[in-house]
């Protein structure tokens, strides 16, 4: 096995709400390969943290204590080269088809609501680490 598919899946989360983020980085936790690399709870803080950590995957709430998830997705979309290999997912309640739409276009890979799908998320991250681990195909 390669030092690369033993790296662990580097996640940024994105949230306001610390409640949520802790509740979400408790759940992470548990699955196998995962590593929360940082958290960020603002547009300019997210920017800023994925910029740093430079992670495999951030998993990104639309509406932040300053800013939106939008403009962060925008972000790592216009410039990606500036973001490393950055893959991002949405986790929000705002899942009308138009904002997935949106999202999607902003190079978001899946969109999961808040209200009813964390299970969803959890089991789409846990196949990404597993992805990661096996390495290239």
């Amino acid at each position: 096995m390669s030092a690369a598919a033993r790296t662990p899946l580097k996640i940024v989360l994105v949230e306001d709400s610390a409640l949520l983020r802790d509740l979400l980085s408790g759940m992470l936790k548990g699955i196998a390969g995962i590593e929360i690399a940082a958290v960020a709870d603002s547009e300019k803080g997210a920017i800023e943290t994925l910029l740093q950590t430079r992670p495999d995957l951030a998993i990104i709430d639309l509406e932040l204590r300053g800013g939106t998830g939008l403009n962060v997705l925008a972000a790592t979309h216009q410039a990606p080269q500036r973001f490393g290999e950055l893959r991002t997912v949405v986790f929000s309640n705002h899942a009308h088809a138009i904002v997935q739409g949106r999202c999607r276009a902003l190079g978001a890979l899946a969109f999961f609501d808040k209200s009813f799908q964390m299970e969803e998320l959890l089991e789409w991250i846990q196949t990404e680490a597993e992805r990661k681990r096996r390495g290239p195909a």
